[in-house]
């Protein structure tokens, strides 16, 4: 696949595991169970920006990171996936917010 591609597909990627993790009824037991145990997490869990950054950062380190063409540090490539990741999952977000809630 071209480059632009495999940004896209992670992008995508990042975008639907943070909106899984934030907003589906399947994980709205696991996230009850983290708020209950560590409010300080429960409120990350509950972010699509806070976990839009840590999604971009798992994403970079599993599959495919974005920035490592560039040849920087590693620390410095995740720091810039979990910030792309954390503002595409906003921006998509804010985008299909209507459509995803009905409205």
């Amino acid at each position: 696949m071209s480059y632009l591609v495999d940004v896209l597909v992670w992008v995508l990627a990042t975008f639907g595991m943070t909106t899984i993790i934030v907003n589906s009824t399947i994980m709205l037991p696991v996230r009850n169970v983290i708020e209950k145990v560590s409010p300080f997490l429960g409120k990350l869990i509950n972010c699509i920006l806070c976990m839009g950054f840590w999604v971009g950062v798992f994403w970079a380190l599993l599959s495919f990171n974005p920035f490592e063409q560039y040849h920087s540090s590693l620390i410095i490539d995740l720091l810039f996936a979990g910030c792309v990741g954390s503002a595409t999952s906003w921006l998509i977000y804010l985008k299909f917010f209507d459509l995803m809630h009905g409205h």
